[in-house]
């Protein structure tokens, strides 16, 4: 594992860890029991999630009132029943002001799902070792998940974008300050990579130099469950990249040690924020009426769309975009309408 992979993988292993510090000792015995065979990221959700639903507790269940987060004891949470698990979800989708920025909101659906999960993973872990004598969450009905609409760019748009980077047509005065030709390369290599591998934008900012095989037209890249995988580049995303590597990174001016592909202007490594917002800057100029509800992950929507729609085959688009699960890879895709129109006539005899 790289020096970036580790520190972001003990990072977020350290803000979990400051959160379950505060925990019921049980809930800490959970955590070490999972830390072995979850990642960083998996344990730092289950934290905040799981902190979330104790404040809860404290702050409107009587019985709780007086405690102190880790004064809560087995024999307390004994006492719950699926009536106190589904207040607690019926809270999160009161509307609240979450975020200071934005004002009030509720909780989707899926985000209560991942709740739900974690508290199913605590209270199994209890159950199983005898704490406590029943799993209330197994008594939740599940909510329906509403599919979304899934937001991608045709191929005209994917030009489109790529044509404003590399240009800067269109990019307003204080824009075109900063877009140089190292950043027209950079940012083409970015937007070019993205859209060719469906990478995820932390798996993006996250290349090192020697995870790339132009010989073998591959990238190493350190997947979201904790694996590594290859990802393989078409021959323009190929050209495209070695371009910026040979023709623009240079610009930035890196230290010598310093091995992150995609630099920002100090010579460190890109940050996921700097790539979603360069994004949004190149989309609300190239693709204006999609700009509000493109990100770098609608990038890798659009590679999954696309290459469903070229193959035909889910199991091999699930195989590229890294997934586990075949479920996974189906959120990310749907029927365009050239698939549909290209079966027009199947059903006639």
């Amino acid at each position: 594992m790289s020096q970036y992979k580790t520190e972001k993988e003990n990072e977020a292993r350290f803000k979990a860890e400051a959160i379950n510090k505060q925990m019921p000792r049980f809930v800490r015995s959970f955590f070490m029991e999972e830390e072995n065979h979850l990642s960083g990221m998996t344990l730092y959700s289950y934290a905040t999630e799981l902190h979330t639903f104790f404040v809860f507790l404290r702050d409107n269940n009587p019985y709780f009132k007086k405690k102190e987060l880790h004064e809560i004891t087995v024999e307390d949470i004994d006492r719950l029943n699926d009536e106190d698990i589904a207040e607690f979800l019926h809270d999160l989708r009161m509307p609240k002001e979450r975020n200071s920025n934005s004002g009030l909101s509720v909780c989707t659906e899926t985000t209560i799902m991942h709740y739900m999960v974690s508290l199913n993973r605590l209270f199994s872990y209890l159950t199983a070792r005898g704490y406590v004598k029943k799993n209330p969450v197994e008594m939740i009905k599940r909510g329906r998940v509403k599919k979304k609409e899934i937001i991608y760019l045709e191929r005209d748009e994917k030009n489109d974008l790529i044509n404003t980077i590399s240009t800067g047509d269109g990019l307003t005065k204080n824009q075109l300050k900063f877009h140089d030709i190292k950043a027209a390369k950079r940012d083409s290599a970015i937007c070019t990579i993205l859209l060719d591998t469906g990478v995820r934008v932390s798996e993006l900012v996250g290349m090192n130099l020697n995870d790339i095989n132009f010989t073998k037209h591959g990238i190493k890249v350190f997947r979201k469950g904790g694996n590594f995988d290859t990802v393989y580049m078409s021959d323009n995303a190929e050209a495209v990249l070695s371009d910026y590597i040979e023709n623009g990174r240079g610009f930035y001016k890196p230290d010598k040690d310093e091995q992150a592909v995609f630099l920002n202007r100090q010579g460190k490594r890109l940050s996921v924020r700097s790539v979603e917002l360069l994004v949004k800057k190149y989309m609300y100029t190239s693709v204006p009426d999609k700009a509000d509800r493109i990100t770098p992950h609608k990038l890798r929507t659009t590679f999954a769309e696309t290459m469903l729609l070229k193959t035909g085959d889910v199991e091999k688009v699930q195989k590229l975009m890294g997934h586990s699960s075949i479920s996974s890879t189906m959120h990310y895709v749907t029927s365009t309408e050239a698939s549909i129109e290209a079966v027009r006539n199947l059903s006639q005899d």
